[in-house]
C-alpha cells in the first residue's frame, strides 16, 4: 500500500473521525477531509519544485500537511533538524538531490544533483552512534509494515489520539503519522508554547511516545501519564529507576527498541506492570524476525526494513545479507521468555588496556544518581590503554560523588577519567545523540 491508498482509504473507513488535530489553534481536520485538504496544500506550494520534498522545521500543523501532502503527490520526504547548522543542512539537502528547502516561513531554492529515487517514500538521516550522518531510505510500505506491528502491541483506532512530542526529523516522528493515518487515530500536533507536562491532561492526548529524558521530566513535573492508554518509552535505554518510578505512578508503561534503518519499533514490551529485574526491550512484534548472532550481534529481517542507504553517488545500497538479514550494530541476548536484552552498541564499545567497557552501562548506573538529567559516555584516545571513557553530564551534580557512585557499582577501569559539562551545541531533549560530535569535542577538552 502507498500513502495515496492508505490516505484515501482512510478516509472511506474513519470518514468523521479527526485525522489532524493542532492544540495550539484548535483546528482539526477529519479524515474524509484529509485528501482534498492535502490537494490544496500541494496547489498552494508554488515553489514546491524539489524532488525529493527537504523540509528544516520545527513540528507544526503546516509540517505535517507538508509531509503528507508530499507523501499524496509521490514525492519522496526528507525532513531535516532546524537546528543543524545552515552549512549541514545545504549539504544534506545537496546530498539527496533537492532542489529547495522548506524552512519554517520560506522556501530556498538549491542546486544539486538530480537522483533517481525510485519507489522511495522517506529519507531519514541519522548518524547511529558514531561517523557521518547517512540517508536512509524506505518505501512507504515499510512504515505501514511497522505500523500494521506495532498496533498488534499498542492498539490504536478512531477516538485515540497519538501527540506527535517526538521530531519529524526522528522516524519515531514519522511513525506516529503513519500509525495514526492506518489507524483512524487522531495526529496530535502539540503546542510549541506550552510546556509538554502541561498538554498530558488534554482529552485529545491518550498516546505518548518519549525518550528517557522526556520521561524522566513528566514524572518530575507530575505530568497526568496515568490517565493515557500507552507511554511509549524508546529512542535508547531507559534506567531502571525511571521504569520503576513510571509503574509506580500507575504509568500505562511500554518499552521498545527499534532504529531508523526497521521504520522505527522492531522489539516492543507489553504494559509493564513491575519493574523487571533486568530491563528488556519486550518481543519481536509482528512481522518481524530476530536472531543474535555468533558475535552476540542483534539481527532483524522483515518488511519492516530499509530499501538501503543512499550513496554519496546517488545509488541505494542495500543494508541485508544475501539471506535478507540486517545488522543492528547492537549487542544483545534473549531471555527464556524471547525477551530482547541489550548490552550495548559494537560500534560504541570501549577497548582499554584489553578491557570491553560498553557506555550504555556506565550511563544507565550514573543516569539513577540523584540530580542527574542525562549523561552520555565516549571513549578518547590515550597513549598508554588505547581509549579511556569520559562523560558529559547535566544536572546538579558533584563529580566526586559521581566517582564514588560508579565506584560501589563497577570495575576501577569502567569509571570515565573525565567529567566534561554538557555541550551548549546538543540539545539535552534530543532524543538522538551525535557521540561522534561528543568524541571530537572530549578528544579537545581533554588533550
Amino acid at each position: 500500500m502507498n500513502p495515496l491508498s492508505l490516505i484515501e482509504e482512510s478516509a472511506k473507513n474513519f470518514g468523521d473521525s479527526v485525522a489532524l488535530h493542532d492544540l495550539s489553534s484548535g483546528r482539526k481536520i477529519r479524515f474524509r477531509e484529509l485528501p482534498d485538504f492535502l490537494r490544496v496544500v500541494i496547489r498552494n506550494a508554488a515553489d514546491w519544485v524539489s524532488s525529493p520534498l527537504v523540509t528544516a522545521m520545527p513540528s507544526s500543523f503546516d509540517h505535517v500537511a507538508l509531509l503528507l501532502a508530499a507523501s499524496l503527490s509521490g514525492r519522496p520526504v526528507a525532513p531535516l533538524s532546524p537546528r543543524l547548522p545552515r552549512m549541514e543542512i545545504l549539504r544534506r539537502a545537496a546530498y539527496v538531490g533537492a532542489q529547495g528547502i522548506y524552512g519554517a516561513s520560506n522556501f530556498e531554492k538549491i542546486v544539486s544533483p538530480l537522483r533517481e529515487l525510485n519507489d522511495v517514500g522517506t529519507l531519514i538521516f541519522t548518524s547511529g552512534s558514531s561517523g557521518p550522518a547517512k540517508a536512509v531510505a524506505h518505501r512507504w510500505g515499510a512504515h505501514i509494515a511497522n505500523a500494521g506491528g506495532a498496533k498488534e502491541r499498542i492498539p490504536l483506532a478512531p477516538g485515540c489520539g497519538w501527540l506527535l512530542s517526538l521530531p519529524l526529523h526522528h522516524v519515531s516522528g514519522i511513525s506516529v503519522l503513519i500509525r495514526c493515518l492506518a489507524s483512524g487515530a487522531t495526529i496530535v500536533i502539540p503546542d510549541a508554547a506550552c510546556p509538554l507536562e502541561a498538554q498530558i491532561a488534554n482529552r485529545a492526548i491518550t498516546h505518548l511516545s518519549v525518550v528517557s529524558v522526556q520521561l524522566e521530566r513528566l514524572l518530575l513535573a507530575r505530568a497526568p501519564l496515568q490517565r493515557l492508554h500507552a507511554v511509549l518509552a524508546g529512542g535508547g535505554p531507559t534506567s531502571a529507576s525511571v521504569v520503576h518510578r513510571a509503574i509506580e505512578s500507575g504509568v500505562p508503561l511500554h518499552l521498545t527498541y527499534g532504529m531508523t534503518e526497521t521504520a522505527s519499533q522492531i522489539t516492543t514490551t507489553e504494559k509493564l506492570t513491575a519493574c523487571p529485574s533486568r530491563i528488556h526491550a519486550g518481543k519481536p512484534l509482528p512481522g518481524r524476525e530476530l536472531r543474535i548472532s555468533p558475535s552476540g550481534e542483534v539481527q532483524v529481517r522483515g518488511g519492516i526494513l530499509a530499501t538501503g542507504v543512499l550513496t554519496s553517488s546517488g545509488q541505494l545500497e542495500s543494508i541485508t545479507d544475501a539471506e535478507g538479514w540486517a545488522s543492528t550494530r547492537d549487542v544483545g541476548t534473549l531471555n527464556k521468555n524471547n525477551e530482547l536484552i541489550l548490552l550495548g552498541r559494537r560500534d560504541r564499545m570501549i577497548i582499554s588496556g584489553g578491557e570491553n567497557i560498553h557506555p550504555e552501562r556506565i550511563e544507565a548506573i550514573l543516569s539513577d544518581v540523584p540530580g542527574v538529567v542525562r549523561v552520555a559516555v565516549v571513549g578518547i584516545t590515550h597513549p598508554v590503554f588505547g581509549m579511556r571513557p569520559v562523560a558529559f553530564v547535566t544536572g546538579n551534580v558533584n563529580v566526586e560523588s559521581l566517582r564514588d557512585f560508579l565506584g560501589e557499582r563497577v570495575e576501577r577501569f569502567s569509571i570515565p577519567d573525565f567529567f566534561f559539562p554538557w555541550p551548549d551545541s546538543i540539545p539535552i531533549d534530543d532524543p538522538k545523540i551525535d557521540y561522534s560530535q561528543l568524541t571530537r569535542l572530549a578528544e579537545t577538552m581533554a588533550h
